[in-house]
């Protein structure tokens, strides 16, 4: 078991979701010095900063269903499906983008104030997309009998 990719990528991405959470905590509660100030053509500073916080909103939802999609493979040894792998990328390359946009990685931050409102609607796309699929390959694999789903037996057998 500690040989399986999946257990790593599973270790791995419950350690950046606690940095994310930190990150998009850190987001709501202060402002971001790239979005200080208003745009020249929108001018409207209150509405992008919703659309950035609906993006947070988007990621965290995702990444917590990468990590039970990950958990119920591992546990029940199933293969992943194309599904998965389709809403794990939408999920993960909108969350890099927000995380890069965050930390202000190589000036993102910079160029993402003078683009406006096309950016944070396009990730709040592409991760509702990557979150229904998830949503669609969760219930496929989630187990009918929560009993079947735990990895050890009762003492009866069951």
């Amino acid at each position: 078991m500690l040989t399986d990719v999946r257990l790593w990528l599973l270790i791995i991405l419950s350690v950046a979701m606690l940095f994310t959470i930190e990150a998009i905590e850190e987001f709501v509660e202060g402002s971001w010095p790239q979005l200080k100030r208003p745009y020249d053509f929108w001018g409207l500073f209150g509405e992008l900063r919703n659309l950035w916080i609906a993006v947070a909103m988007f990621v965290l939802p995702g990444l917590v269903l990468i990590i039970l999609n990950l958990a119920i493979l591992l546990i029940r040894d199933l293969p992943h499906s194309n599904v998965q792998v389709l809403g794990t990328i939408f999920v993960v390359v909108g969350w890099l983008v927000f995380l890069m946009t965050a930390a202000n990685l190589a000036g993102i931050g910079s160029y993402l104030r003078t683009v406006g409102f096309a950016v944070p609607l396009a990730l709040v796309l592409i991760l509702g997309i990557g979150d229904l699929l998830l949503v669609i390959s969760l219930v496929d694999i989630f187990p009918d009998d929560i009993r079947s789903f735990l990895p050890f037996e009762d003492d009866n057998g069951v």
